[in-house]
């Protein structure tokens, strides 16, 4: 007995053409070899692979740099309800991952973060407690990231234009 049948064929005792064949995956096989998947052509996903790039902050730190932390505790039956420093979020940044213009632009930032840089790890760690949400802790923590690399990008600027109008 065959395995494979053509269509044509109904019984095991008839014999059939192996190319008169069709394999019920022809069509798979077919838009695997003209570069078609079930997501797309390839030049669609390369496409949507470009424009998935990753998402920056808008001082050009990548979101994926940013390590956030957060603690939760399971539910309070008693008043009040939350648990000391539950809404609380520390986030870490590797420095690395900053796009400095300058070698002063890093220095300025360095001085701006204060306690706040740790030399050892070479990140700075800030953290806040300041909303009663931990989403918009972490916002305000995203946005005081932002504030401090133009800040340091806007001290820097100055310092270099006094520095000209000195010399």
């Amino acid at each position: 007995s065959c395995l494979f049948r053509s269509s044509s064929s109904s019984s095991s005792s008839s014999s059939s053409d192996p190319s008169s064949y069709t394999s019920p995956f022809a069509d798979f096989f077919s838009n695997l070899e003209a570069g078609r998947t079930s997501l797309g052509t390839t030049a669609e996903l390369e496409r949507r692979a470009f424009e998935m790039q990753e998402k920056k902050l808008a001082c050009g730190v990548p979101e994926s740099a940013l390590r956030f932390r957060t603690r939760s505790y399971e539910r309070s039956v008693l008043p009040p309800y939350v648990e000391a420093g539950e809404h609380r979020v520390v986030v870490k940044l590797a420095i690395k991952d900053i796009p400095f213009g300058s070698e002063r632009e890093r220095k300025v930032f360095l001085e701006m973060v204060g306690p706040r840089y740790r030399p050892k790890t070479d990140e700075v760690q800030l953290s806040s407690e300041k909303f009663a949400s931990r989403i918009e802790n972490k916002r305000y923590l995203v946005d005081m990231i932002e504030r401090l690399v133009e800040s340091s990008r806007g001290l820097a600027r100055e310092f270099d234009e006094e520095e000209k109008l000195q010399a």
